[in-house]
């Protein structure tokens, strides 16, 4: 199972109304009561609190919000679609994915990430091809960030960018072997240094 480009993740991940007041229910219910925070899986349709004790669903995922962004929490989205190789993040005690993607216009300060976003390059915390639900559709899309511009890549499917694959192969080093393989290659790397130079005989 993959992240298709059909079906009903790109309609959750192009939504825009997410968090606003829902028309049916604001004039008779509070803001956060009648806050748009739900989306139903089979109509497509984002809902309130309100809506579904009116009308229970059955494949509601529940969206939340993380310094004005959208996330998922991995327990409510992994039943419903493949979230592999994106990473998540610990908020309020549970694992969440972002919905799109982060814009990082200048690289972090101090150490970097293990690894980068196949599709946009943000620095990752863990050794993940993905930053976001909208990134993994891209790349299962063939689309690559190339000189500020995201564009379709034609190599069956796969981000293309030299970034793509760096990133690939350092997913796949590390999915091979064990982590401690893979943390004493990085420090051994980190420690080496060039050969020392002497002065001449005279």
């Amino acid at each position: 199972m993959s992240v298709s480009v059909e079906g009903w993740l790109p309609a959750l991940v192009s939504n825009n109304r997410f968090f606003t007041p829902c028309s049916k229910c604001s004039d008779c219910h509070s803001a956060r009561e009648s806050s748009l925070n739900y989306w139903d899986i089979d109509t497509k349709e984002e809902l309130c609190s309100i809506c579904l004790q009116k009308e229970p669903r059955e494949n509601v995922l529940q969206v939340r919000r993380s310094s004005y962004h959208d996330v998922v929490k991995v327990a409510d989205i992994v039943r419903m679609a493949d979230i592999s190789h994106i990473q998540s993040y610990v908020i309020n005690g549970s694992k969440v994915l972002f919905l799109r993607r982060r814009p990082q216009p200048r690289p972090p300060k101090g150490a970097v990430g293990a690894s980068q976003c196949a599709v946009c390059s943000r620095h990752l915390q863990d050794v993940n091809l993905y930053c976001s639900l909208q990134c993994k559709m891209d790349g299962d899309s063939g689309v690559v960030l190339k000189d500020g511009q995201y564009t379709t890549s034609s190599r069956n499917g796969m981000p293309g960018t030299p970034m793509a694959h760096s990133g690939m192969r350092q997913f796949m080093q590390y999915s091979s072997g064990s982590e401690s393989d893979y943390q004493g290659e990085s420090m051994l790397q980190k420690r080496r240094k060039g050969l020392p130079k002497r002065s001449p005989m005279l």
